[in-house]
């Protein structure tokens, strides 16, 4: 078999799996849908809920985002490149801090957020947990952390 010609089918294939829900608002891992191109999450999603932009402090780093209900995707680009979650490994918006840490381990605590580093697929992941006045969650982002 040859690898270079199998590989893209499989890898549309591995994409589209991933728009499948293991839970109410969480896929299996959503860090899978990084990467994903704008025809792929178009055709996993149907057309978003609603859309909007986002301003980066330099051009390159304007990007569009696509809502839906359980996710925003921020796509630059063709490519989705960041995820803001309800839910995602085993914690969602509105837990506690000693909740999250019980599940996911301390990670790095800055000053409202709390990032974990996430296998890498290609590119490196990270995992960022914001934290609202009463340290609870108040949005959780997975996005590639070489940007």
């Amino acid at each position: 078999m040859n690898v270079k010609k199998a590989f893209p089918p499989l890898l549309f294939l591995l994409s589209l799996s991933v728009f499948g829900q293991s839970a109410p608002g969480e896929t299996p891992d959503p860090s899978a849908l990084i990467g994903t191109t704008l025809a792929d999450l178009l055709g996993g999603y149907g057309a978003p809920n609603s859309v909007y932009p986002v301003r980066g402090l330099a051009p390159w780093q304007d990007d569009v985002v696509f809502v839906y209900d359980s996710a925003e995707f921020f796509i630059y680009g063709n490519r989705v490149w960041q995820l803001k979650l309800k839910a995602a490994y085993g914690i969602a918006e509105g837990q506690t801090q000693d909740q999250v840490v019980r599940i996911l381990g301390q990670g790095e605590a800055l000053e409202g957020y709390s990032t974990f580093s996430l296998p890498s697929r290609v590119w490196p992941l990270t995992l960022r947990v914001n934290w609202d006045s009463s340290d609870r969650v108040s949005a959780i982002y997975i996005y590639r952390s070489d940007f």
